[in-house]
């Protein structure tokens, strides 16, 4: 059995946690096995080649994809919303979204519970989310109780409950971003001037408890092996986002433009994109720090605009900007991915011996 076989087979209950450790154990040992077998078959004395090809994605190992069937299944899904949410418009919002919502809840059982097919269940969480939410919030309107906040609370139990139901990983970005919108709804309610001026920094106080939560399940799994971990890896992936998102809104001036006379944007100045590449900056080293590609995977987007605009301001056409924004952005990508662990090294010298930091990759490490 594959190790994504194994920890199916471990959440469906076929086996137990013992089961699963000691099966985990013997495919390391096969693996390791079929590499020292190379090494002695071969005339080259140093095959550390061969070993990363052996390790490469144990770290942050993507769980919620099996195979195209699962792609295939989401798109269907991501269809089916889009048609449930224009028919709910068209009744008028309220119930017909919460009718809506459940028929997201009823699928999320079956793909989340029955056959465990994370991909798609993300997608139903999604929708799930976004029609608790307009049906709730339509309505509460509609009977007369006009409080935002009733609507978010309730929504934030929805994903509570919809969490405790199928219990996968992702929910935790939705129940993060659910708890978010609650706290800027009461914030609002009790100081809407204050709240308005003060977007930006609301977003990075969301992001940075976001990010505290995801630090709190690293520290749990140091080695990325356990469901702690995939708790983790959605969450860094929501709060990356809110935090530059966030710093942007207060740091940097932007005003409508239309870029190269073609298409409404954003405009920038050359200091403002200089500053989102620096906070850009900042997120990659603690994405190093604490081994999450996660992080910077969220600001890419970010990294992208501000580039863009980097290049645009020297006087080049369109062409020219996006060519050398997708050279320089996916080089930067690739020499970063293809030297993370050298990179992680010389961070880690650098850097306090505290838990948050998890210590060099070890491929022969093995859970207890």
């Amino acid at each position: 059995m594959t190790p994504n076989q194994i920890k199916a087979a471990l959440e469906a209950g076929i086996i137990t946690q013992a089961q699963a450790d000691a099966m985990a154990a013997k495919v390391r040992e096969k693996e390791t096995g079929k590499i020292k077998a190379i090494e002695r078959e071969s005339d080259t004395p140093d095959l550390s080649h061969h070993r990363d090809a052996a390790v490469i994605g144990n770290e942050e190992n993507l769980r919620f994809i099996r195979g195209f069937s699962d792609v295939f299944i989401a798109i269907g899904i991501t269809l089916l919303a889009l048609g449930l949410s224009a028919l709910s418009a068209i009744l008028g919002g309220g119930l017909a979204s919460l009718g809506s919502a459940a028929i997201m809840a009823l699928m999320a059982d079956y793909f989340g519970r029955k056959k465990r097919a994370h991909l798609p269940t993300l997608i139903t969480a999604l929708a799930f989310l976004i029609f608790t939410q307009q049906g709730v919030g339509g309505f509460l309107s509609d009977a007369g109780f006009g409080s935002g906040i009733t609507a978010a609370l309730i929504t934030l139990c929805a994903m509570l409950l919809f969490y405790i139901r199928v219990r996968l990983p992702f929910c935790m970005a939705l129940i993060a971003l659910s708890l978010l919108a609650l706290f800027y709804t009461v914030l609002f309610e009790i100081m809407p001037g204050f709240t308005k001026g003060n977007l930006g920094w609301v977003l990075v106080l969301g992001g940075a408890s976001t990010f505290a939560a995801a630090l709190f399940y690293d520290t749990k799994d140091l080695h990325r092996t356990t469901r702690f971990s995939d708790n983790a890896f959605w969450l860094h992936l929501a709060a990356a986002p809110l935090i530059i998102h966030g710093l942007a809104t207060e740091a940097v001036s932007m005003k409508a433009n239309m870029a190269f006379g073609l298409v409404p944007m954003v405009d920038l100045k050359e200091t403002d994109a200089a500053l989102i590449l620096i906070i850009i900056g900042f997120i990659t080293f603690i994405g190093l720090a604490i081994n999450r590609r996660a992080l910077i995977v969220s600001s890419l987007g970010y990294a992208a605009f501000a580039i863009g605009y980097l290049v645009k301001n020297t006087g080049v056409g369109f062409g020219t900007v996006i060519t050398t924004t997708l050279l320089t952005l996916g080089a930067a990508i690739v020499f970063l991915g293809a030297g993370w662990h050298t990179a992680r090294n010389v961070v880690l010298k650098i850097l306090p011996k505290w838990r948050i930091f998890p210590p060099p990759y070890d491929p022969n490490f093995t859970p207890k």
